[in-house]
């Protein structure tokens, strides 16, 4: 995988308990940390896209944890990613367990990317019913009559368009290259990779082939092709479930995806018949 490093500065304020009540008009930092495992300070990382992932220093799954992002943006996640334009945020964290343990602070976060608006970054998300087959969706979508695109998959094929489908034949890692052209001759790349499984046989009589759309998704989530009394999931990343459906007799459902951050998360299908993962990317 490519990657650019960034120069992230952080300034961080804290000020007395007696300054607690005024954190409102004066917007800065406050805390009460009544337990040693109860810390409202969190570190946090940037990709060149501006995709900020934020990981606080207390990991207590009993905890609750509350970010302000400093754009309007909200989260309850216990490490939430955010997606930023360039400029200085101010994020906020308020840690709590709902009885003595309460600790906040705020942090400033200055995002500073060196992507080009077109850089082709992208996600490679695998197919509920061919855990081999996945489509690859770029996270800033440059597609206009101005560029193209071209793909490599890393096993000798490649592909063009925006969001292409690829079927890989044997399991492995693969370096999968996207770049994106301009008339004037200028050419961006960038590269990830790919770690397809070990594909192993299925009883097709207990196969379905569910369908997630659209994929990235900005409101809502669609899940087709369903027998009946699924269970479905969305989790972050790190496992955590931020929104769960159960479905009756419907053969398609919708998920309200409206109010979740920007970022990657994991699709699963839980049900008689079938028990799949998808990855799923949020991008409003």
């Amino acid at each position: 995988m490519r990657k650019i490093l960034l120069n992230i500065a952080l300034t961080v304020t804290t000020i007395s308990l007696s300054s607690l009540a005024s954190f409102a008009q004066t917007g800065n930092s406050s805390g009460v940390n009544s337990q040693a495992l109860c810390t409202a300070d969190f570190a946090h990382s940037v990709d060149i896209f501006g995709m900020v992932t934020f990981r606080p220093l207390s990991t207590d799954p009993n905890l609750y944890y509350n970010w302000e992002f400093g754009d309007g943006g909200t989260s309850g996640s216990m490490v939430p990613q955010h997606l930023y334009s360039n400029g200085s945020y101010k994020v906020c964290l308020n840690v709590f367990d709902g009885n003595q343990c309460n600790d906040y602070i705020c942090k400033t976060v200055n995002v500073s990317t060196l992507s080009n608006p077109c850089t082709p970054i992208f996600t490679a998300i695998q197919s509920l019913s061919q855990s081999n087959t996945y489509t690859f969706a770029l996270y800033n979508n440059c597609a206009t009559s101005a560029w193209s695109y071209a793909w490599s998959f890393g096993d000798g094929t490649a592909s063009a368009g925006v969001s292409p489908t690829h079927t890989f034949t044997a399991p492995g890692t693969y370096t999968v290259c996207a770049s994106t052209f301009d008339s004037l001759g200028n050419a961006f790349t960038w590269c990830d990779n790919v770690v397809v499984p070990v594909i192993l046989g299925v009883n097709e009589n207990n196969v379905i082939k569910v369908g997630v759309y659209p994929n990235p998704a900005k409101d809502n989530i669609t899940i087709n092709n369903l027998i009946g009394n699924e269970t479905i999931q969305l989790s972050t990343v790190e496992g955590r479930v931020v929104n769960e459906v159960v479905n009756g007799d419907a053969q398609k459902v919708t998920m309200d995806v409206n109010e979740l951050p920007n970022g990657v998360y994991i699709m699963t299908v839980i049900g008689n018949k079938v028990s799949v993962q998808e990855k799923v990317m949020i991008n409003k």
